[in-house]
């Protein structure tokens, strides 16, 4: 993981030494040269000067090129947040998906339904068949949650502009009291939790998980088939031992308003000459740049594959609702001695 890390920041690092090359060339180039002592002194020194015509063009070039460098810096903590993002939701998956939410929601080693990709290897040479969950249900929203709390320290504080309407937003309560207890000094700054908030509605929005099932062939399909399924084996759409989960999550980088613009000025030209590959502008790191509302974004993604740990839970997950309603059955432990639940 580390060294897909170090492959996957490459770019910007490379970008950031060659951008602190560029300056220090602009600085010798404008004839400006460095006396701290002059520095020091600056604030008692009543003499005018006059500005040197070198100094005052590369000016606007070297503050260009410090932003870039600040840009740079913080895709590059963002592409390492979206590693570990990825992480979390992969781990997250492979502890939700064998879990059993109930009668009334989903069983053991099921999520969602299933769409047939085909047949893949993988570095063994073993065979499986890839199937790719649909994005919705109980086990997909935690999934979910999971990545857009890890995306929440590369997200915005300021309001731009993302709706609200995520079930997810539920929990900022919660989490504004988890930082109060943590940074006690900061529950008098009524600023806080407006940040917070702004933070988790923002990565909720813009973050997005892909998950993919590579299933063994040497058990039944998830998609419906036609011998019964064995009710002490296999159920239905049930994921198997130690299946693999590739999980993406896809994010959009908000960048900062001034290098976010310029970066995103080629943006409207490719796409004025034409939308498709024809041009050859496609899959490019210059019509990635875009406008969502009123931020500049930049898509970042990132991918984990574990196994699956498809042992069925002996107990089920307790649901705060519907258990306990009103004639729905309520879970109740058994008593010591008594094995009939195993």
């Amino acid at each position: 993981m580390h060294r897909e890390l170090l492959i996957a920041c490459s770019p910007y690092l490379g970008a950031i030494v060659v951008s602190l090359f560029a300056m220090r060339w602009l600085v010798l180039a404008s004839g400006t040269r460095c006396d701290l002592r002059r520095v020091l002194r600056l604030h008692r020194d009543q003499a005018g000067a006059v500005q040197s015509l070198s100094f005052v063009l590369t000016v606007p070039i070297f503050l260009l090129f410090m932003m870039f460098v600040v840009q740079m810096s913080q895709l590059t903590i963002g592409r390492i947040v979206i590693e570990y993002a990825a992480f979390a939701a992969a781990r997250s998956a492979i502890v939700w998906v064998p879990a059993n939410l109930g009668a009334f929601g989903e069983q053991e080693n099921r999520i969602g339904t299933y769409e047939y990709l085909g047949d893949v290897h993988d570095d063994d040479g073993y065979e499986y068949s890839e199937y790719a969950v649909t994005p919705e249900g109980p086990k997909y929203n935690r999934i979910h949650f999971a990545a857009a709390m890890a995306c929440m320290t590369i997200c915005p504080s300021r309001d731009v502009g993302a709706p609200r309407t995520h079930p997810g937003n539920e929990a900022a309560p919660a989490l504004i009291k988890l930082f109060q207890v943590h940074a006690p000094t900061a529950a008098a700054n009524p600023k806080i939790p407006v940040r917070l908030r702004n933070k988790l509605a923002y990565a909720l929005e813009h973050t997005r998980v892909e998950i993919l099932v590579r299933h063994k062939n040497s058990e039944p399909a998830l998609l419906r088939y036609e011998e019964p399924p064995y009710p002490e084996e296999f159920a239905f759409n049930e994921i198997g031992w130690q299946d693999q989960l590739l999980v993406t999550v896809r994010h959009d980088f908000a960048l900062l308003p001034g290098p976010g613009r310029v970066m995103a000025r080629p943006t409207a030209g490719y796409a004025s000459r034409s939308s498709g590959s024809a041009a050859g502008f496609s899959n490019t790191s210059y019509n990635r740049v875009h406008a969502h509302g009123r931020v500049f974004v930049y898509p970042l993604s990132a991918t984990v594959r574990l196994n699956n740990e498809g042992e069925k839970p002996v107990l089920p997950y307790l649901q705060p609702t519907p258990w306990g309603a009103a004639g729905d059955p309520v879970y109740e432990p058994p008593v010591d001695g008594d094995d009939s639940d195993y």
